[in-house]
């Protein structure tokens, strides 16, 4: 009877763990993300009319073909312009992307709300750029979210002052 009251206790114990992250390959194959927020080392990049103020609409990771497809507005001047970019998945699950210079990103946090990428960019003046996004399945983000953003953004060295909403500016086209 002991045991089997020590039992039922260890597994009421071991269900109230917290649960680990989400390991960002078994995210792939939903696509559908909104771009929450943004952190850049330089806010240029990612200021009104410029190229990083994006407006995720889905990313589709393919382990098959080691490819990753982003699609994505960007505006200048208040005109939504689409991309629709292919990578190439590189070693350490790191993904080579051509746009405005060249980017390589790795999906830094998972969870089935969120993903947390961390891209250092080296534009056509030879200019590196290290940017961070948190992207949602929606334009809710949970508070714990939110906060490993914030985390990881401290971690790349982007300070908390250098971090835009960008789903408040987001007007653009919904897919």
């Amino acid at each position: 009877m002991k045991s089997l009251l020590l039992s039922l206790v260890l597994g009421l114990v071991c269900a109230q763990e917290p649960q680990p992250e989400q390991d960002p390959f078994e995210v792939r194959g939903m696509g559908k993300w909104i771009t929450s927020y943004i952190g850049s080392s330089d806010l240029e990049k990612i200021g009104e009319n410029a190229p990083f103020q994006v407006f995720m609409r889905s990313i589709e990771f393919d382990d098959k073909e080691s490819k990753v497809y982003l699609n994505f507005f960007s505006k200048e001047n208040g005109i939504c312009e689409e991309f629709s970019l292919i990578g190439t998945k590189q070693e350490g699950n790191t993904y080579d992307v051509n746009y405005a210079g060249n980017n390589k990103f790795v999906v830094s946090y998972a969870s089935e709300t969120a993903l947390i990428i961390s891209n250092i960019n080296v534009d056509e003046e030879g200019d590196k750029t290290i940017m961070t996004g948190l992207l949602g399945k929606g334009t809710d983000i949970e508070d714990q979210d939110l906060e490993k953003f914030k985390e990881v953004t401290r971690e790349n060295g982007i300070p908390e002052e250098n971090i835009v909403n960008i789903i408040e500016r987001d007007d653009c086209p919904a897919k």
